[in-house]
């Protein structure tokens, strides 16, 4: 049998796994208060874990809105409205539009150079390190992290080569390891992101409340940029590779043609500084100023329309900054579909419906009743982190927000606010394995440059190190900001 006809045989035995917890479902009697709705939602939810752990995310989530829809929970076109109708998903279409803007002019390259082309860099390898991974930091933060990977990593193979290091050395293997760090947590600076924007929207979804995107952009940027930084000083002093003759390192190898910013890109960076502030710009400016009930009345979704025509009529060297027929290729349907599902099932996973929330609660409360709230945040982080090392991270996050807010705010009676900011922090500690986000996927199958077998021993010493920074800087921070 040929290893493709495996694969094959493999995909049925996936679907049958998961059509069985799904119909399943059906004949088993309810538990406690979850009704017999909330056994086929739990079904539902249960198959979709494994599908997205085994299948990836297109066509399982798919099948999780067909197999809601029959659950009797909500009709398919309730089903429909409340997620590919919901603001989120319409924001996250143009997001990409926009960002891909961002991206084709070459901002990526221009970032990733610049943060290595510093004299001061010359002679200090560790600090060249760290630049290098801020670099990727940056880029993620407001553009695309896939592509920075790639333009990074090529700067990484630039530098091992020239320095004498051989692919699967421990400084390369590092570095590239580091740089899915750095664009999976410069991912949840924005909250226009899709880690943070999911795990948000279910937040607001289950308590009714949004989370101020000043506060969290304020919480963010420090937090995650300090988790970078420590993992540059893991490396120094705990991991210790060999640095050949990086000693050396000198940093006239940077691109200078890339060095200076065209025409588009200082347009690309006006229109990224534009809606970076019209973000926080309801946060900021005094409630009674017009602007400011302007940008509240067509909320994020309207001003990144307005963003959108005007760089439709921006022209430079004669040619439009958008093309959008162009910037459709940005957009990841995966996400899309998988948020499409998301966004809906966690209000319905919990509502009144199902009575799971009921049962959940239930089984807690005598756990969580002699347990101090520090015990609890640092334990359902520790989870969740671990978690999301083994399931899609979009997935765990929004799970655990309406766990933490049924849990915290019910039981505890806490603000949970500040948890859930650093929740999305440790949803986006996802590097110890294949499963953990699709740029960790990326980086075992570089195989080239890493052993698999290091990346699962540094990986997993790298999440649960960084767990720990996260979960004491980040609460503490976090409860400052909140």
């Amino acid at each position: 049998m040929t290893t493709k006809s495996k694969k094959f045989d493999m995909l049925y035995v996936h679907v049958a796994v998961m059509l069985i917890l799904m119909i399943g479902a059906y004949f088993v009697p309810p538990v406690s208060t979850i009704t017999p709705v909330g056994m086929k939602v739990l079904g539902v939810f249960l198959a979709m874990l494994y599908g997205w752990t085994t299948c990836g995310m297109v066509w399982p989530s798919m099948l999780g809105m067909i197999g809601v829809a029959l659950s009797g929970a909500v009709t398919m076109k309730e089903f429909a409205n409340l997620s590919f109708g919901n603001e989120t998903i319409v924001f996250m279409i143009f997001v990409f539009v926009f960002t891909g803007v961002i991206d084709e002019v070459g901002l990526i390259g221009y970032i990733a150079n610049k943060m290595i082309s510093f004299k001061f860099l010359n002679g200090r390898p560790w600090l060249f390190s760290a630049f290098l991974l801020i670099g990727a930091f940056i880029s993620s933060a407001f553009i695309n992290m896939f592509a920075t990977i790639l333009v990074v990593w090529g700067i990484i193979y630039i530098v091992a080569e020239r320095f004498d290091f051989k692919p699967q050395d421990r400084w390369p293997m590092l570095m590239i390891m580091g740089t899915i760090l750095a664009s999976s947590i410069g991912g949840c600076i924005m909250p226009y992101k899709p880690v943070p924007l999911v795990i948000l929207q279910a937040y607001s979804t289950i308590s009714g409340t949004s989370m101020d995107f000043f506060k969290y952009i304020c919480f963010s940027l420090p937090v995650t940029f300090l988790v970078m930084v420590f993992y540059v000083l893991i490396c120094r002093f705990v991991f210790r590779p060999d640095m050949k003759e990086l000693k050396h390192i000198s940093v006239d190898f940077a691109d200078k043609d890339a060095l200076i910013l065209n025409k588009k890109q200082k347009v690309a960076v006006a229109f990224l500084a534009a809606f970076i502030f019209l973000m926080i710009a309801p946060s900021i400016l005094p409630a009674q100023w017009i602007v400011t009930i302007a940008i509240k009345q067509l909320g994020i979704v309207g001003c990144l329309l307005i963003l959108l025509v005007l760089m439709y009529w921006v022209k430079v060297d004669g040619e439009p900054m958008l093309d959008f027929p162009k910037m459709t290729k940005h957009i990841s349907w995966e996400v899309m579909l998988t948020f499409g599902f998301i966004i809906p099932f966690t209000g319905i996973f919990t509502g009144e419906a199902t009575g799971i929330k009921e049962c959940i609660v239930q089984m807690l409360q005598p756990i969580l009743a002699g347990m101090s709230p520090i015990v609890f945040l640092a334990i359902t982080l520790l989870i969740a982190t671990l978690l999301t090392n083994i399931a899609n991270n979009m997935v765990v996050g929004a799970v655990f927000a309406t766990l933490i807010f049924a849990i915290g705010n019910g039981i505890m009676g806490m603000d949970v606010t500040p948890m859930v900011a650093v929740l999305i922090v440790c949803c986006n500690l996802a590097l110890a394995t294949p499963a953990a986000s699709p740029t960790a996927a990326m980086c075992f199958a570089n195989s080239k440059w890493c052993k698999a077998s290091d990346l699962y021993k540094y990986g997993w010493l790298t999440v649960l190190l960084g767990f720990v920074f996260t979960a004491v800087v980040g609460l503490a921070w976090a409860f400052i900001v909140y």
